[in-house]
């Protein structure tokens, strides 16, 4: 699926579990999978990030006179720096890079609703990402084989329908809590 059909979802699932703040971390973690393509826009921003946070981790270090500021910026460039070159829909498209991240949120935010968000943003993309004809690898790493759910191509009707439909559901789900429900 298209980066905008990922995010449209996952934001309106993100708003459904966790509000206004919820639909912004829907947004974002479902766009998370996609690290893996250096070619595309999240992975270049994932590279600028983790050169960022190295750059970042390494003076703050300095500046501070803290090996833990250093070791957490360098640490999080390199795991971008990583994350950047596994395979597309490799790792980042399994149930075991989900429960990572579903359990980086739940002890990063500390909220249900807002964790819930996190989650389910990023199991948007996944299930998604099953609906194509190349599937996802679910079980990596017990088995590289992938599972496929449908095989709608990406930018197909079917996208462009999911698109729609989730926008429409967003903006109605947006009006019944405008109008009190």
């Amino acid at each position: 699926m298209r980066l905008r059909t990922h995010i449209v979802v996952g934001s309106v699932l993100g708003f459904w579990v966790g509000g206004p703040l919820g639909g912004a971390l829907g947004a974002f973690a479902s766009a998370v999978p996609d690290v893996d393509l250096d070619a595309g826009s999240v992975g270049r921003g994932a590279q600028t990030l983790g050169a960022l946070a190295a750059a970042g981790g390494a003076l703050g270090g300095y500046l501070l006179r803290s090996s833990e500021v250093s070791a957490v910026g360098l640490g999080a460039g390199f795991l971008l720096w990583m994350l950047v070159r596994l395979p597309h829909r490799g790792p980042t498209h399994s149930l075991a890079m989900a429960c990572l991240w579903s359990l980086l949120g739940a002890l990063l935010l500390r909220d249900p609703g807002l964790a819930g968000a996190w989650a389910a943003g990023y199991l948007s993309h996944l299930l998604l990402d099953a609906l194509t004809p190349r599937g996802i690898p679910w079980l990596w790493p017990f088995s590289r084989q992938r599972l496929r759910l449908a095989r709608w191509r990406t930018g197909s009707l079917w996208d462009r329908g999911i698109l729609w439909l989730s926008g429409l559901a967003g903006l109605g789900l947006l009006s019944w809590r405008l109008l009190g429900g």
